[in-house]
């Protein structure tokens, strides 16, 4: 292998979370549209699980945030408009929130997973474990 990686994508858990979304969408929202959002974020999650190798919790904390943001995003539309009068605008309210609540939470779950790894690395070697640098005001003073 010329340093070159390969991806294996096993479509059973991607159509299973894809599938389970959809399920779940349709209950939320008893719609097409509720249920195409659920099958995208279903079908994120288990993407992230499979490819990117994420923490299956990690993942399904941010796939949930990003349902949350979407149903928000979509139902705050859908109140302001006549009823069945704004399909079109509820899904895109649905997904550019669902969109931002993914990024939002997906960076804040990063970060804070990477900073709790790098503890318990430096834990692991004996280490003494990375700090903020900031002072804790009980070292004496020399002035």
């Amino acid at each position: 292998m010329n340093g070159e990686t390969t991806i294996s994508i096993r479509p059973f858990p991607l159509g299973g979370s894809a599938v389970a979304g959809a399920v779940i969408g349709w209950l939320v929202g008893q719609s097409l549209i509720w249920a195409t959002v659920g099958g995208v974020i279903g079908l994120g999650t288990a993407f992230m699980i499979v490819v990117y190798q994420v923490r299956p919790l990690v993942a399904t904390t941010v796939g949930l945030g990003a349902g949350i943001g979407a149903y928000l995003g979509g139902t705050i539309v859908e109140v302001l408009c006549q009823p069945k009068g704004c399909a079109a605008f509820e899904t895109a309210a649905a997904a550019s929130t669902g969109v931002g609540a993914l990024v939002g939470i997906g960076l804040v779950v990063a970060l804070a997973t990477r900073s709790f790894d790098e503890y318990q690395d430096a834990i692991n070697r004996g280490a003494k474990p990375p700090t903020t640098g900031c002072s804790t005001g009980d070292e004496p003073r020399s002035d």
